[in-house]
Parts: structure tokens; C-alpha cells; sequence
């Protein structure tokens, strides 16, 4: 087939409603994953497959089948293939292949309050089977493949009765939390007020808020207008793109684990936001009812 007869079909397919692409670019596949760095993954060339440049992104990439049923509440069963992504920064939820000594494994990603990163399996029905693994971070043997981005076929819809329970488990914690009356709200943010020195630093009073349920995580809009009704003459009032700026690294954490090693800011300007948030906590923990 010449160029001209490719672009012709390829013309065909557009008026026809698809969405047809070259598969053009080529990327390994690999059967399992060892250890080592990217270009160490096998220790057999790979075989390699044609893909559309539209597929992949700015990181390398490879496919590579899924071994085991671990992973079988994310809808990745045995024998399945996913795209794995080298070069990329983990964050909790996402999936990851991780090497330990000569085996290899795929799990979600969790780093908790104390900066301990945890491979958690997902097979309820086979708990007992796949136990959640806990990486030490001064392990020589313990390698970060790759983060998963793509699965070879439709994410399963969840059922609702799993989703029903997990709000109901979620109303429950949220009937627990101690009651954080409206006058209280005023009287908190009215203290703080004078600690803030720069727009971005409500953040800190936010967080504090955000723990004890007082507002929903992100909701950044909601606490910027109430700042703006209880102290409007501040002459640095928040917005929500300065406040949602903020929440990375170890302040995306309760605020008892911020880290300076591990926080946008340093120095003095980490010493200012702790306090603040510190100080905030307490007063929604010591106050709450009494006013």
C-alpha cells in the first residue's frame, strides 16, 4: 500500500466518525519486570510493538503483562497488559511496579502520615493472600520500575453497595469529629487573622479546618469567602489558587507531620506556617462547643 492510498482511507475513517491513528512509534513489551534501573527492566531484549505517537508520553514507556490477581478490585487480572511509565513521581492511589531484590510486583502507592510508603494489594475476597508491604526506604534491593498509566481494556464500574458502604463508613467518621460550632469558625479565623502576613499563609489555617471536617478537602472557594466575611479589612485576603498551590508535598499531610524537608516553603517561612497551622488546631480542639 503507498502513502496516497493510506491517506485516502485514513480520510474515509474521519468522515466516517472514527478517530484513526498510525501506529507508527515502536516501545518495548516485556513478559515480567526485573530489577534494576529502566533500561535494566529485562534482562532478555525486549520484543518490541508499533504504537501511535499520540499514545505515549513525554516519559518512557513500555507494556508489560500483569502476573497474579492482587490487583483485581482495580479491574487488572492475570494476563493482562498495562502501560508503565519510567521517569515518574508516585503519589497515593496510583499504581506502581516496584522491584524487591529479584522479584517484581504491581500495587497501589500509599505514603502515610510518617512518610512510610506502603504497596497495598487490592483482592478483598483474597486478603489473607496479599498483604500489604511496607517498603524501607534504606533498602538497597527495593527499585521503583515504573507507575502504571493505561490498562488494555475498560476500568470496571464500582459496584454501588461498595460505594454505599464507604460513604456510610465516611458518615460515621464524620459523626465522631467533635462539633465545630459557627461561632467558633468566627472567633478562630478572627484570631489568626493578625499571624497571616501574606495571602498564601491562610493555607495553614485551612488545613487545621480541612482535619476536622469542617470543610471538604480542596474546598478552597468556601473558606476564602468565609476569611473575606469574618475579617473583609485584611490586607491580605486569600484566593483559592494560592491556597490549592500549597497543597503539596508533606503539607498535603495532617499538620502534626509537616516536614522541612518535605514542604514548599523552608526556613523561617516553615517556622511561620507551622505555627500558624499548630495554633489553629489547637483552638478548633480546645474551643470547638464552648463558644
Amino acid at each position: 500500500m503507498i502513502e496516497e492510498e493510506l491517506k485516502e482511507i485514513l480520510k474515509k475513517l474521519e468522515a466516517a466518525g472514527w478517530q484513526p491513528q498510525l501506529c507508527d512509534t515502536p516501545i518495548p513489551v516485556y513478559e515480567s519486570v526485573h530489577a534494576g534501573n529502566p533500561e535494566d527492566v529485562g534482562q532478555i531484549p525486549p520484543d518490541m510493538i508499533l504504537v501511535p505517537k499520540a499514545f505515549l508520553s513525554m516519559y518512557p514507556e513500555s507494556m508489560v503483562r500483569v502476573k497474579g490477581n492482587s490487583m483485581i478490585d482495580r479491574g487488572i487480572e492475570d494476563g493482562d497488559w498495562v502501560k508503565m511509565s519510567f521517569g515518574r513521581t508516585p503519589h497515593d492511589g496510583d499504581i506502581v511496579v516496584v522491584a524487591i531484590g529479584l522479584d517484581c510486583t504491581l500495587k497501589s502507592y500509599y505514603e502515610d502520615e510518617d512518610g512510610t510508603v506502603w504497596l497495598v494489594p487490592q483482592n478483598k475476597a483474597e486478603k489473607e493472600k496479599y498483604k500489604v508491604i511496607r517498603l524501607d526506604e534504606d533498602a538497597s534491593d527495593v527499585h521503583l520500575c515504573g507507575v502504571v498509566t493505561d490498562l488494555n481494556k475498560p476500568l470496571p464500574r464500582v459496584p454501588d453497595k461498595d460505594m454505599r458502604g464507604l460513604v456510610n463508613d465516611a458518615k460515621a467518621n464524620y459523626m465522631e469529629q467533635p462539633r465545630i460550632s459557627d461561632r467558633c469558625l468566627q472567633s478562630v479565623i478572627r484570631e489568626m487573622a493578625p499571624l497571616v502576613k501574606m495571602g498564601r499563609q491562610w493555607y495553614a489555617v485551612f488545613k487545621p479546618m480541612e482535619e476536622k471536617s469542617v470543610y471538604s478537602t480542596n474546598d478552597y472557594a468556601a473558606f476564602c469567602e468565609r476569611v473575606k466575611k469574618e475579617v473583609p479589612e485584611h490586607k491580605h485576603l486569600p484566593t483559592a489558587d494560592e491556597l490549592q498551590r500549597m497543597a503539596v508535598q508533606s503539607f498535603r499531610k495532617p499538620v502534626r507531620v509537616w516536614n522541612p524537608k518535605d514542604a514548599p516553603v523552608q526556613g523561617k517561612r516553615f517556622t511561620a506556617y507551622l505555627q500558624i497551622g499548630l495554633k489553629t488546631l489547637g483552638l478548633l480542639e480546645t474551643t470547638g462547643d464552648e463558644l
